[in-house]
């Protein structure tokens, strides 16, 4: 077996049974070449006979050809081994993602005769990791809703080598193998998601996680200053309150406090709320539910003190700007920090 890696692809040479969803010649084959190329980000052309031109150039038997495509160059490309198991993964998404924003391709080269059912249990272990990946990131779709993959990911499990050793019926996650396929991929697709977008980080601030959902720190500005009211006296200009403003949502969001509360209502929305998990009183934020309020609270008068809880009222009564369009805990959570950040700006 032979890795070679130039700027444009990535290919598998050897002698292969191979068991894919790959674009060119998935499904079970015999293959001598896997090959994984990078295309244009908007490539609208035929996938087919795209290979059949490739097969053609470089003196390739067709039909023992298996071919992905990627979007994401080659330079973050990952190759990791561990205990035998190579693993080759390209992996890049949008932000926020969609159904046809990002491509994750894995090929696993195993040098052990597994059975073709062992290899369908490799698939899906290393779609789990992949799925496990993308939860440890945090990456969702901008409603909130976790992001598992692409209708464009590819899984390439390449056995070789091992012919005439006895062969191996599972490869699920309770075997050795599978825990193995399991731990490679998992930390292998965030390390080269993270090598494509290195802000795509465990640990991004509270803010981007914030604006991924579509809440931008503009629209927080701009219902903070909705329900404002100058004092007898004030004679400061709305662009220099609008800075001022701005400046402490970005301070006291970089609190790891405030951030960890923010983060707990996102978490309560997303994974309670939206799941169904708090039943019909959560989806139509019934009273009985209040610790998406006393969050808000905790936010408030942590920044702002006392005099802030009054004012998160006020936000919360009146729901401005983006509140009105926010979740069971995120409208409070929000509201919280916006009237902790008024009161201790203005008092």
């Amino acid at each position: 077996m032979e890795i070679e890696k130039t700027q444009d692809y990535i290919a598998v040479h050897g002698d292969f049974n191979v068991l894919s969803s790959a674009v060119y010649n998935g499904g079970f084959i015999r293959a001598k070449t896997i090959l994984n190329v990078t295309v244009s980000k908007n490539f609208n052309g035929n996938a087919f006979e795209t290979f059949d031109s490739i097969a053609e150039k470089r003196g390739l038997e067709r039909d023992e050809l298996v071919g992905l495509m990627t979007a994401v160059e080659m330079k973050n490309a990952r190759i990791i081994e561990k205990e035998e198991l190579t693993a080759i993964i390209t992996a890049g998404i949008e932000k926020p993602p969609t159904q046809s924003s990002s491509t994750v391709n894995i090929i696993l080269l195993i040098p052990k005769n597994l059975s073709q059912s062992a290899m369908a249990n490799a698939i899906i272990v290393a779609t789990e990791a992949k799925t496990a990946a993308f939860f440890d990131l945090d990456v969702r779709y901008q409603n909130g809703e976790l992001f598992s993959g692409d209708a464009t990911d590819s899984v390439v499990v390449a056995c070789y080598g091992h012919e005439t050793d006895r062969e191996e019926p599972f490869a699920g996650r309770a075997t050795e193998l599978g825990r193995t396929i399991y731990e490679i991929v998992r930390e292998g697709v965030k390390d080269a998601l993270f090598y494509h977008n290195n802000k795509l980080s465990m640990d991004r601030p509270i803010l981007t996680r914030l604006e991924e959902r579509g809440i931008f720190v503009e629209d927080m500005v701009s219902t903070a200053l909705e329900l404002y009211v100058p004092v007898e006296g004030e004679n400061e200009d709305r662009e220099s309150l609008k800075a001022r403003v701005e400046e402490a949502i970005r301070k006291e969001c970089s609190d790891e406090k405030v951030a960890l509360l923010l983060a707990a209502a996102l978490h309560a929305e997303e994974e309670e709320i939206r799941t169904g998990r708090a039943g019909e009183a959560g989806e139509e934020d019934a009273a009985c539910i209040v610790a998406d309020e006393l969050i808000g609270i905790d936010i408030a008068e942590y920044i702002g003190g006392k005099k802030a809880l009054f004012n998160f009222i006020y936000y919360d009564m009146r729901k401005p700007g983006i509140l009105g369009r926010l979740g069971v805990f995120m409208d409070d959570a929000i509201g919280g920090l916006i009237a902790g950040c008024m009161s201790k700006l203005l008092g």
